[in-house]
């Protein structure tokens, strides 16, 4: 009697990744090109911005202080966003990384707590110096790295994970970097396996270092590591070929594996391919992503009671702010005693909307802590979450008053998540802040624009030292 057929053993976690990113795929479409052409004219002017904060000033310093003289020749070498800095391409996906994530004010993914293009496109860009590509491959290649950041950290699964205090964007951001870099150079099975394998060695990143120059730094360095994995694999580095999966290894280390989570890692991979484009943020404000739902909640506010509660604030009894379950984990639970740590307060960022009727750039100096009706009005705020079995998604303010009332209201998606994007204008507006706003930035605005439609290869670096390197 013959024995009954053995069932395929499922693929592995790695074998699932490696087989999406080098098999043939359905062209990009229309709503993820759409949706790049905002994320590489937002990415690029945060992190041009970024590049005068301290932590990327002092980045750069170091970095260019390790190259020796060249004089004109920037032959493969990428270029530092909106300056005339060039730099070997890890190096360059280091800094632009860093700086595309020092103002919290780049893009996010409203499901998970993850930055994507900041780590994503320092990697592209950084690659596209020694290998010139097309709007359509630079897309395809997004497409991946923002699958593969989804997708994996559902397999961890990303409350587990980020529970335990590692920040996402670093750790997962890797992989994810890395997949998208091993699309765009059209890396084969074996080399994509070992690159995966070496970026996942170099994951790290503690949300301990959050409201500090290191937390951006994190999105940097999974930029840099990304081009190196693939540039060491290409020429035949090796690391372990499974390590996603073996016994100390990042699924291991990083979460809690199943094999039921793990079995569906190739349909979430297809389904985040094109679904990103609805989960993901381009910020109206500049601070933790955690934020900006009460930020939008306490304008709100403000326009209907029409008072200067910095100066009123002896209206206001105490404010109720109740988060999504694990909504506060970004979050400081001490007051901010630093333009940086403002960022991850959400009660401060509150107290300014609720004062101020908007947050922008200026409310994070060491300096705006100490205005007028701030600190007496963050300390009102009491902040809370849901219970886990409650609805996701959404956040509750409750301005309470002297007088009895009691105003309430509930944001299920802040200003800039994609769905309820910014207007062309207002993402033009934000460029202009982050940039200037003369004619040779409203240019460079069209052109950067235009990224995702180039029918030709190029290289890009002229394009994203912009017009103040000319």
């Amino acid at each position: 009697m013959s024995a009954a057929p053995t069932a395929p053993l499922p693929a592995t976690a790695t074998e699932q990744l490696v087989a999406f990113v080098c098999d043939a795929a359905p062209a990009p479409t229309p709503a993820t090109v759409a949706a790049l052409r905002g994320l590489v004219v937002d990415t690029v002017a945060v992190a041009t911005a970024g590049t005068r904060t301290p932590a990327a000033d002092l980045l750069r310093s170091w970095v260019t202080e390790q190259y020796p003289a060249r004089g004109a020749d920037s032959t493969g070498l990428a270029a530092v966003w909106g300056t005339g800095t060039r730099l070997g391409p890890a190096d360059a996906a280091l800094v632009n990384g860093t700086a595309a994530h020092a103002l919290d004010w780049d893009d996010a993914a409203p499901s998970m707590a993850m930055h994507p293009a900041a780590v994503l496109l320092p990697t592209l860009f950084a690659l596209s110096a020694r290998r010139p590509v097309t709007g359509a491959e630079l897309v395809a290649a997004y497409d991946v790295g923002s699958a593969v950041f989804r997708a994996v950290s559902e397999i961890l699964p990303h409350h587990v994970h980020y529970g335990r205090g590692w920040h996402n964007t670093s750790t997962t951001g890797r992989l994810a970097a890395t997949a998208a870099a091993g699309r765009l150079l059209g890396l084969d099975r074996t080399a994509t396996r070992h690159a995966l394998g070496i970026a996942a060695s170099c994951a790290a990143g503690s949300l301990a270092n959050f409201g500090t120059m290191t937390k951006p730094m994190h999105a940097g360095l999974a930029a840099r590591d990304a081009v190196t994995a693939v540039g060491l694999a290409a020429r035949g580095f090796t690391a372990n070929p499974g390590q996603l999966d073996a016994r100390g290894g990042f699924l291991e280390l990083f979460g809690e594996p199943s094999a039921d989570r793990t079995a569906r890692l190739g349909e979430r991979l297809e389904h985040w391919r094109v679904a990103w484009v609805e989960d993901y943020a381009i910020k109206a404000y500049p601070s933790c992503f955690a934020t900006q739902r009460a930020i939008d909640a306490g304008i709100s506010l403000r326009e209907e009671l029409g008072a200067d509660l910095g100066a009123h604030g002896d209206a206001v009894a105490r404010i109720e702010v109740t988060l999504e379950h694990r909504g506060t984990r970004p979050l400081r639970d001490a007051p901010a005693s630093t333009g940086l740590e403002a960022k991850f307060s959400l009660e401060y960022c509150l107290a300014v909307a609720l004062v101020h009727g908007d947050v922008v750039l200026d409310d994070f100096t060491d300096a705006a802590l100490g205005r007028p009706g701030l600190a007496t009005l963050a300390a009102k705020v009491e902040l809370g979450e849901r219970p886990a079995a409650d609805e996701p998604g959404h956040t509750v303010v409750r301005l309470h008053l002297t007088d009895g009332r009691t105003l309430e209201r509930i944001v299920h998606h802040s200003r800039g998540d994609s769905h309820r994007p910014l207007t062309t204008d207002e993402l033009a507006a934000k460029f202009g802040q982050c940039v200037g706003d003369g004619a040779p930035q409203r240019a460079w605005f069209e052109a950067l624009h235009g990224v995702p439609d180039r029918t030709t290869a190029s290289d890009l670096q002229e394009l994203l030292a912009g017009p103040e390197a000319s």
